[in-house]
């Protein structure tokens, strides 16, 4: 399964997340925001807001609603974050402007919003929602060459490819599939373009991702449970590559 959004695909989502201005955790977030209130589900409003943003994305209509981002994205947001501290600390909220030191020709806001947790060891857990809906992720985005070459030194062998499908059908059953849209066109250097796992030997991402349109849970404090319910059903993947891919 291969995520789009909006015509990009998870990959380039998580490195336009990635390249927004810094992430802030959720602590220090919360500490300047006047909303301390229980999460209870993100407003109603949310993906019109979205929708409305795509149409126009300068940052003076951004000032001029931004009580609507508040309300209906950020306020709903940093609460999720700090109560997902409690079991996924450290958790870190996206400012929702672009660094567009990054990515010049954009506009300047995300049209999405976004946090990453558990960021401590070489995995996480990720949260996107938009107006397509909700994507949740997890696992390693941009693991580093020695990552990578150890990842694909196992997969290489009957025994360790067997381990890694292993994971991956204890967590697709679960909804979650590979992001395959940065993948090899062939084989890396060095290794068989016929060899039976070059599947995933030609992964360059080794992140799990899974979709939801906007589902009515989104607007509730149900959404908390489906997050954590969702992240706990990853997390054999996530275990996995802390275990085996040191950075």
């Amino acid at each position: 399964m291969q995520m789009a959004i909006h015509g990009i695909g998870f990959w380039n989502a998580i490195l336009l997340t990635q390249s927004s201005t810094l992430a802030v955790s959720s602590s220090s977030y919360l500490s300047r925001a006047t909303h301390m209130n229980e999460f209870m589900g993100f407003g109603k409003d949310l993906v019109k807001y979205y929708l409305t943003l795509e149409e126009n994305n300068n940052r003076d209509w951004f000032h001029a609603n931004r009580s609507m981002y508040d309300t209906n994205v950020a306020f709903p947001l940093k609460a999720l974050a700090a109560e997902l501290e409690a079991n996924y600390s450290p958790v870190k909220v996206f400012r929702p402007y672009r660094n567009v030191r990054f990515w010049p020709d954009l506009p300047p806001l995300n049209e999405h919003a976004s946090l990453i947790a558990n960021t401590e060891g070489n995995a996480a857990y990720y949260l996107r929602v938009d107006a397509d809906g909700v994507l949740l992720g997890c696992g390693t985005w941009q693991p580093t060459k020695f990552q990578l070459t150890t990842f694909r030194n196992l997969a290489i062998t009957d025994s360790g490819a067997k381990e890694i499908r292993k994971v991956l059908a204890k967590v697709s059953a679960d909804g979650f599939a590979l992001t395959t849209d940065n993948a090899l066109k062939s084989a890396p250097r060095g290794f068989d373009k016929d060899h039976p796992n070059i599947d995933l030997l030609r992964l360059k991402s080794l992140a799990l991702s899974q979709h939801w349109a906007p589902p009515t849970w989104l607007y509730s404090r149900d959404c908390l449970t489906q997050v954590t319910s969702a992240w706990k059903a990853a997390s054999p993947w996530v275990d996995w590559i802390r275990t085996n891919l040191p950075e």
